[in-house]
């Protein structure tokens, strides 16, 4: 394992990790998370208390966005908390990751580099082939509640991306070249570092970030990440689910936390049959993306950034996650046990097991985030009592 950069942050850097997502932001947040002591011992702080401090991010992006983020916490206390944190560190680095950051407009990023960067601010982003993060970002989509079908959104991505009114955050974080570029006006070039990912070596990204802090070899180990991808069936059964659930009236918050806090989480904790079919893509779609990710490559090359790693594999074609020529879409049909699995996700999020259950959670269900059901209840009011506020405020 070799260091691809002779580049380190400078004593007194205060660094923004802004993503974007599906780019190892997990893998780096959580090794971080981990080895909390071992850092610190080597003059890194890694700010918050959690492996992301992803309600702090949010509660800056509310209210700067336009489009308040869903479940964003009610004011910026959670950030202006953060923001405390970092200036009064006195460490000889400091790093806040959020792949939320890449969600910031103008406004968000000038006061995040503002508030958090302080006299000494960096920009680190961390990038991976567009045809790799396309399928994991539709699917992380499809668990928001889009109904739409993979080869229907990658059309709309590809050949109609100035047009469709589909998932507008995905160009947001996805053109990677105008992501940079965007941060790079505010901080300078100079000061942005983009790690481009080594597809056939998943440890490398850590030894960039170990590197890149001064941190001995070894101090951050790969951690264990339950978020695997979910199979064809899984996804077109949620996809299935959200139909139903736009019929229904009943609240967005209702759906996050039955999707993102029970069943998804559930899913991924069963192991799929070997045939169980996985999610694939057009070869045409991961061609022009890899087309795309190219020409996004060279413009990042070109900008005056500093590039850990090799920017012209952005533009590479993926080897494996493609449909082989000629290969129709697979048959969706739903195991009862993949049913079951999700019924007991909307069981576990209800709150039910605390709620009637005597408190006590099987231990297969501890990987999910129940939500007692008068507090869900009470909390979703809240929500919607505030964003009423804000419209007519």
């Amino acid at each position: 394992m070799t260091l691809r950069s002779s580049f380190h942050f400078p004593p007194g850097a205060r660094v923004l990790h802004i993503g974007p997502h599906k780019t190892g932001t997990t893998s780096v947040q959580r090794s971080l998370h981990d080895a909390r002591d071992a850092v610190a011992a080597q003059g890194l702080h890694y700010a918050g208390t959690t492996s992301q401090p992803i309600d702090e991010v949010l509660s800056m992006l509310a209210g700067e966005n336009p489009r308040p983020p869903v479940d964003a916490p009610a004011n910026d206390r959670p950030w202006r908390r953060l923001v405390k944190e970092v200036q009064e560190s006195r460490d000889r680095v400091v790093l806040v990751s959020s792949e939320f950051f890449a969600d910031a407009r103008e406004s968000a990023i000038r006061r995040a580099v503002a508030e958090l960067g302080g006299e000494n601010p960096y920009v680190l982003v961390t990038l991976r082939p567009l045809p790799r993060i396309m399928p994991s970002q539709w699917q992380q989509y499809v668990q928001n509640g889009v109904k739409t079908g993979y080869g229907k959104w990658l059309k709309a991505m590809l050949r109609e991306a100035e047009t469709t009114r589909l998932t507008p955050s995905f160009w947001w974080r996805h053109r990677h070249d105008q992501l940079v570029a965007r941060w790079a006006e505010v901080v300078g070039p100079d000061r942005v570092v983009v790690v481009v990912l080594d597809e056939s070596d998943p440890e490398q990204l850590l030894r960039d970030v170990e590197g890149l802090f001064s941190l001995r070899a070894g101090t951050l180990r790969t951690p264990v990440v339950d978020n695997r991808s979910l199979t064809w069936p899984e996804i077109e059964l949620l996809r299935e689910f959200n139909r139903q659930f736009a019929k229904s009236g009943l609240p967005q918050a209702v759906h996050h936390h039955a999707i993102r806090f029970g069943v998804a989480r559930y899913l991924q904790q069963r192991t799929p049959a070997p045939d169980e079919p996985r999610l694939l893509t057009p070869r045409w779609a991961a061609r022009e993306a890899a087309e795309l990710g190219g020409r996004m490559g060279a413009c990042i090359a070109a900008s005056g950034v500093h590039v850990v790693g090799d920017p012209a594999s952005l533009g590479a074609m993926p080897t494996s996650g493609v449909r082989p020529k000629g290969a129709g879409t697979p048959t969706a049909s739903v195991p009862p046990e993949l049913g079951a699995a999700a019924l007991m996700g909307l069981v576990h999020a209800s709150g039910l097991p605390e709620v009637v259950g005597g408190g006590k959670v099987p231990e297969a269900m501890l990987g999910a985030q129940p939500v007692p059901t008068a507090g869900f209840a009470r909390a979703t009011w809240r929500r919607a009592r505030d964003r009423v506020r804000r419209l007519f405020a």
